[in-house]
């Protein structure tokens, strides 16, 4: 089902609820805020995780975020990193228009797995956090003989 939203009798935005490209639900959030003139908040920390043989290598989008304001936990098989977005206010200054976002946001990811938490290393370069998480070398089953 399709059709025109009419604004003073033209019509303004085509309507397709059930399109086969609809936004997610952050998206969703984010146009809301954006037209009620809500404080604009981050609801989403995105990653990308990947695997080779011997590690995860986990990264997420931080800009403008300084090493200081992200913390990073990780134990046996699971990841939680949490960032806080500041915006640094001039006194004396108007604000004319008001588009970045701050607050604190965090993602938690659990692994399939175990890592060592211990030789896991995080970099904050160029506004990406990049972890690497060495994979714990899993028990190798043995079949005993029976004597």
């Amino acid at each position: 089902m399709t059709g025109f939203i009419r604004f003073n009798g033209a019509p303004a935005v085509r309507w397709a609820p059930f399109a086969a490209n609809t936004r997610t639900h952050a998206e969703f959030e984010r146009a809301f805020a954006e037209a009620y003139g809500d404080k604009k908040a981050i609801t989403e920390l995105r990653a990308d995780v990947r695997e080779n043989a011997t590690a995860y290598i986990v990264q997420f989008d931080v800009p403008g975020v300084a090493k200081e304001d992200i913390t990073v936990d990780v134990d046996e098989k699971s990841v939680r990193v949490e960032a806080n977005f500041k915006r640094e206010t001039v006194e004396g200054d108007a604000t004319v228009l008001s588009e970045r976002a701050d607050g604190s946001v965090s993602r938690a990811f659990r692994l399939s797995q175990a890592v060592d938490a211990e030789l896991a290393t995080a970099r904050h370069e160029h506004g990406v956090l990049t972890l690497t998480l060495p994979k714990k070398n899993v028990a190798v089953q043995k079949r005993l003989e029976i004597n």
